[in-house]
C-alpha cells in the first residue's frame, strides 16, 4: 500500500482549524447497528443505521466491509456539515482515488441547491483533506442474493421491481408505500431505519444552515453496505435522464436538485461501489419520466400502490386525545404531485387516474400555476421531469378528447404548446430511450420488454 496526501489536503492527522471531522465509523454484528460519528466546532454527531436483522450472521470480506462503511460515513456527514458550511472537510481514514471522488462530488454539486438557498457562493466549494490509498480491494465479491433494489415507493420503483429478477428491495426508514408496492410485485423489502443525531435538529432551530443534501447519495451508499453484508449483486436505481437538466443557474454555475440522480454521479459512485465488488447502475437512465409512467400505466395492479409525493403524511381521525394513525395518501398540490399526475393523465382516462391519485388538480383552477411552474422559468426544487416534458404533455391533453375540457387544460394548453413547439417536444419524442447508460445487457432486454408492453397516450 501506497499512500499519499490528496492535492490540497493536510498532512495525515493534521487536523485544518475550523473543518468538519469525520472521525470513527463501526459495525456490531450482533446488533446490526451501524455508526457513524462527526466533528463540527465543538460538537459531537453520532448518527445510527439500525439494519435489517436479516443481514446479521453472514462474514462479508473484512476489506470490502470496510470500504462500505467508509462510503456511507462520507456521504451521510453532508447533513451534519451544512450547519456551518466551513468549506473544509478532514478525513480520518485514508480514502481510493474513487472513494474521493464521491466525497468532492457529495460536499460540492451534491450541495448547490443547499448552497444557492442559503446564498453562500455558487458553485459551493468543498477541500477534502484526506490521506489517498492505492492498494486495490480483491475481485468480485461472492453473490449470490440477487439485485438489490432500493425503493421509494414511486412509479420508477414499480417498474424496476417488475423488470429486475431475482431481486430483493430495500427502504431506508420504511414506509407503507414502500411496503405496498413492494408487496404488490411479489418481492421481499429489506428495511434499514436511520437515526439522526438529535443534536443536529438543536442546532438548526438554534440558527444553524439547513437545506437540501444529496439523499440518493446517501441511499446508494447504505445500499453498497446492505449489498456486502447480505451478497447482494448488482444495486440497481431507478433514476431517469431528466435528472441531468439543472434546476436553474446562478451565475452561470448548473445548480441542479437531483445531482446525486445524475448519471455523472452514477457513474463516480459506480467505480467506488465496484471497488467492494458490487455493481451500480441506473436502469431507467435512458428514459423520460413519460416514458416510465408509460410502462407503469399498464400496470394495475401496481400503479394504484405508488406514491411520490412529500407531502404524503396526513392525520385523520384527529381528536382531543391528539389524533389516529398516519396515512400517506397524494396530495395533490405538491409540485411532485402535480409533475406526475399530469404525466398519467397522459396515459390514463380521467376515471382511471382519479382512482390512482383520489382526485384530479386538473378540475381546480387554483393550481393552474402549480402546473405552469414545471416548465416556465426556474423549475422547482423537487423531482420533476424536464420542462420541455411537462410542457408537451400539457399540449398533449390539450388536443386530446379525453382532457381537453378540464379547466386547468383549457387555461395552459396553448401556453405549453408554445413552449414545446420551441424545441419541438412532443410527448412522442419523449417515448424513445435515448442517451448514455450503464445498464448491463440483461436487464436491458427486459426493461425493453417492459416498454413494448407500455399503455399508448390517450386520444
Amino acid at each position: 500500500m501506497s499512500d499519499a496526501v490528496a492535492p490540497g489536503a493536510v498532512a495525515p492527522g493534521a487536523v485544518t482549524p475550523g473543518a468538519f471531522l469525520l472521525t470513527e465509523r463501526a459495525l456490531d454484528p450482533a446488533t446490526g447497528e451501524a455508526t457513524f460519528s462527526y466533528r463540527l466546532g465543538d460538537d459531537e454527531f453520532t448518527e445510527r443505521l439500525a439494519l435489517d436483522p436479516a443481514l446479521l450472521g453472514r462474514a462479508p470480506d473484512p476489506a470490502r466491509l470496510d470500504a462500505a462503511l467508509d462510503l456511507v460515513h462520507l456521504v451521510m456527514g453532508t447533513s451534519y456539515y451544512k450547519l456551518r458550511a466551513p468549506g473544509r472537510v478532514t478525513v480520518t481514514r485514508p480514502l481510493t482515488e474513487a472513494q474521493l471522488a464521491v466525497a468532492e462530488a457529495a460536499y460540492t454539486h451534491g450541495l448547490g441547491e443547499f448552497a444557492a438557498v442559503n446564498r453562500l457562493p455558487v458553485p459551493h466549494e468543498v477541500a477534502v483533506d484526506a490521506e489517498t490509498r492505492d492498494d486495490v480491494l480483491p475481485g468480485a465479491a461472492p453473490g449470490g442474493s440477487g439485485a438489490l433494489l432500493p425503493v421509494g415507493g414511486g412509479k420508477d420503483s414499480a417498474l424496476a421491481l417488475v423488470v429486475v429478477t431475482p431481486a430483493t428491495a430495500l427502504a431506508v426508514n420504511p414506509t407503507d408505500a414502500q411496503r405496498a408496492v413492494t408487496a404488490a410485485a411479489g418481492v421481499p423489502l429489506l428495511g434499514v431505519r436511520r437515526r439522526l443525531d438529535p443534536l443536529l435538529a438543536e442546532r438548526t432551530r438554534a440558527g444553524g444552515l439547513n437545506g437540501h443534501v444529496p439523499v440518493t447519495a446517501i441511499n446508494s451508499a447504505i445500499s453498497t453496505l446492505v449489498a456486502v453484508l447480505g451478497g447482494f449483486d448488482p444495486v440497481v436505481f431507478a433514476n431517469e435522464r431528466s435528472a441531468d437538466e439543472e434546476t436553474l443557474e446562478v451565475a452561470g454555475a448548473r445548480v441542479n436538485h437531483q445531482y446525486s440522480k445524475s448519471y455523472e454521479f452514477e457513474r463516480l459512485f459506480a467505480a467506488a461501489a465496484a471497488e467492494v465488488g458490487v455493481g451500480y447502475f441506473s436502469l431507467t437512465r435512458q428514459l423520460s419520466e413519460l416514458a416510465t409512467v408509460a410502462a407503469v400505466a399498464a400496470l394495475p395492479d401496481l400503479r394504484g400502490e405508488i406514491l411520490s409525493c412529500n407531502r404524503s403524511y396526513t392525520q385523520r381521525h384527529m381528536g382531543l386525545a391528539g389524533g389516529g394513525p398516519a396515512e400517506q395518501r397524494w396530495c395533490l398540490h405538491c409540485d411532485k404531485c402535480l409533475f406526475t399526475f399530469l404525466c398519467f393523465a397522459v396515459f390514463l382516462p380521467p376515471a382511471e387516474a382519479v382512482a390512482v391519485f383520489g382526485g384530479n388538480p386538473l378540475e381546480d383552477l387554483s393550481l393552474a400555476d402549480g402546473f405552469r411552474v414545471l416548465w416556465a422559468t426556474e423549475k422547482p426544487f423537487d423531482c420533476v421531469g424536464e420542462r420541455a416534458e411537462s410542457a408537451a404533455a400539457m399540449a398533449h391533453l390539450a388536443g386530446s378528447t379525453a382532457w381537453g375540457r378540464a379547466p386547468v387544460v383549457r387555461a395552459l394548453g396553448a401556453e405549453a404548446a408554445a413552449f414545446a413547439g420551441v424545441t419541438g417536444a412532443t410527448v412522442a419524442g419523449f417515448l424513445e430511450p435515448r442517451g448514455e447508460h450503464a445498464v448491463p445487457d440483461r436487464y436491458l432486454a427486459a426493461l425493453r420488454r417492459a416498454l413494448g408492453q407500455a399503455r399508448t397516450p390517450v386520444g
